[in-house]
């Protein structure tokens, strides 16, 4: 009965890290309204949930707002990228179905999609990686690209989580108006948590010592000299 109100039962973790999410979802959301921030709020959104995922301590306010403000202008340029991306691509769509049919219509709305999986999936990793890492913005593109091409089940996950709400819209939107609430007050944070989970393995990977070559070097003379 006593670890029932301990604050370390895993009930409580749950629930606290269920209020965290609600909190840094509502102000990431008022942070997006003037639409030219809305890079830097994900950002800061990213970094903040990561943190926590990987028990950093810190108040979640603080780590948010220095994130959002140590990242500004490349958040900004990488999110009016991504909007213009999105836009320029519903723009072709929108224009093949006005002056195509048949195959030709087929297959280029085929490339469209490729291109907006393409670009989501580079924005899933770029918005992370510069919250996470201090480097010039083309050096965060080229390594998102990479990441995006050799982590391919992670980032169809991640897209795939991205546009839930898009795909129940589309195919069940009774679903999305029973889950509205939800989307509203907890989905950025539910986005940002699972991206989290995701790219918890990658950048261990990435930020894990690599031995030296001189080491390397007397491993291999101790095993010729065990031959």
């Amino acid at each position: 009965m006593k670890n029932l109100f301990n604050m370390d039962n895993p009930v409580f973790q749950t629930l606290s890290r269920i209020a965290d999410l609600a909190v840094l979802s509502v102000i990431c959301l008022l942070c997006c309204l003037p639409v030219v921030t809305i890079g830097p709020a994900l950002v800061a959104l990213n970094k903040t949930v990561y943190d926590l995922t990987i028990d950093r301590g810190g108040s979640i306010l603080r780590t948010y707002f220095r994130a959002f403000r140590g990242n500004l202008r490349q958040g900004m340029i990488t999110g009016m990228f991504g909007l213009l991306a999105l836009a320029a691509l519903v723009c072709d769509f929108l224009l093949l179905r006005l002056y195509y049919t048949g195959n030709a219509y087929t297959l280029l709305v085929c490339l469209v999609y490729v291109l907006g999986f393409l670009v989501a999936g580079v924005l899933s990793y770029m918005l992370p990686l510069i919250g996470r890492y201090e480097n010039k913005l083309s050096q965060h593109f080229q390594n998102a690209l990479i990441l995006s091409i050799r982590y391919l089940p992670k980032t169809v996950a991640m897209v795939f989580l991205h546009i839930l709400p898009l795909l129940l819209a589309l195919f069940l939107p009774n679903m999305l108006v029973f889950t509205l609430p939800f989307w509203m007050f907890f989905g950025l944070g539910f986005f940002a948590q699972s991206d989290a989970f995701l790219l918890r393995p990658v950048f261990e990977m990435l930020e894990r010592p690599q031995p030296e070559p001189q080491e390397e070097l007397a491993d291999e003379n101790e095993e010729e000299y065990e031959d």
